[in-house]
């Protein structure tokens, strides 16, 4: 082993192994010439890529992705820009249609309430309920459309029978949906910026409040009358026009207003209705659609009560406020829908009531027409 370091050699023979041999083929295939190789030299790969011919490839691609990345930006800003040039166009266009057309609009809603009041301003309607198994035989017969026959049942007089003519009368086969066909062009007269009046008067149980409130199947004047203002206005609502809805609700019970639209923590807008020397101030809630509405009649009418007793002397009155905006005649219009369940007819004046009584209920009945007039 000395003498192997001395000569700076090691020796690899191993007993029992022998040094591996190349085949011409072999040597012919590998990565280097064994023939040029000399020991210590470094081994060196043939037909490598260089390190600078890859860079240039890679900063050649990043060039071509840049210039792709470019023009696609500038053809994004070539859209944008014609996008708002054909909007303006389109608003332009839109404005001045709206103005050709708003003249129009008005003629035909003063056409049309013209022709509502040409017929009467104020409509007599006659609806009949259908009668309690206790109630016996009707006493009312319907001989068209707009008459009602009442037996009073007198032997006296050589016709017992007193016919009487209205404006439309509706038997109890008729639903609610049929009454309000009736009832929808006084709508359409509200939502033309008309106040509307609609009021339910009759005995207690002749069925006022469930023509006004419906049922969950069949829903009343309440419910039907929201909804066609809601649909009309978004009809005739333009990006130019618009429709915005309140509601208030309120019991006049013993000459006394009871707002049933409590104020929250929101502070809720007022709203004055009335004559200038004889208002209320009532809480006005905003609604958007059909179901905010419902929502506002339902707590209203939880505020309430549930008292038969006194709804049968107390009136309640839930008025819709309509209010029309036009941007480009700058016309704005305010109007308003109510809908009046009045306290049964039969407690209003009785023949023995004192003088101090009639007074007072002919007080109420002024004070509702000077809200409504």
């Amino acid at each position: 082993m000395a003498e192997q370091r001395n000569n700076n050699r090691w020796n690899w023979e191993v007993s029992g192994f022998e040094p591996r041999k190349l085949s011409s083929s072999s040597s012919t295939a590998s990565s280097f010439d064994h023939d040029d190789y000399k020991p210590g030299a470094p081994l060196v790969r043939r037909y490598s890529i260089s390190a600078a011919s890859a860079l240039a490839q890679s900063e050649l691609s990043n060039h071509s992705v840049t210039s792709k990345l470019q023009k696609l930006k500038d053809q994004v800003k070539l859209a944008r820009e014609d996008y708002l040039e054909l909007r303006q166009e389109a608003n332009q266009f839109a404005l001045e249609t709206q103005a050709r057309i708003s003249p129009l609009i008005n003629e035909k809603r003063r056409l049309f309430n013209d022709l509502l009041t040409a017929k009467g301003n104020i409509k007599k309607y006659c609806r009949a309920r259908p009668l309690f198994e206790d109630e016996g035989s009707s006493i009312v017969e319907y001989p068209d459309d707009y008459n009602i026959r009442v037996n009073t049942g007198d032997d006296a007089l050589s016709n017992p029978k007193k016919d009487f003519e209205l404006d439309r009368v509706y038997g109890p086969h008729v639903g609610q949906a049929e009454l309000f066909r009736d009832v929808q062009p006084l709508v359409q007269s509200a939502l033309d910026g008309y106040n509307v009046s609609i009021f339910a008067y009759g005995q207690t149980n002749s069925g006022k409040t469930h023509t006004m409130e419906g049922s969950s199947h069949d829903r009343g004047l309440y419910a039907r009358s929201f909804e066609e203002l809601f649909d009309l206005a978004n009809s005739d609502s333009t990006s130019t026009s618009r429709f915005k809805f309140s509601v208030t609700v309120f019991e006049l019970y013993n000459e006394q207003i009871r707002d049933l639209l409590p104020e929250s923590g929101d502070a809720l807008p007022k709203i004055r209705m009335g004559s200038p020397d004889s208002f209320v101030e009532l809480v006005q809630e905003k609604v958007d659609n059909p179901l905010d509405f419902s929502k506002v009649l339902k707590d209203a009418f939880q505020s309430r009560g549930n008292d038969p007793s006194k709804f049968n002397v107390s009136h309640l009155i839930i008025t819709i406020h309509i209010c029309y905006n036009n941007l480009i005649t700058g016309e704005n219009t305010y109007s308003k829908l109510s809908l009046v369940d009045l306290a049964g007819s039969e407690g209003l004046i009785a023949e023995d009531d004192s003088s101090e009584r009639v007074t007072d209920l002919l007080h109420v009945m002024k004070s509702l027409s000077r809200m409504f007039g």
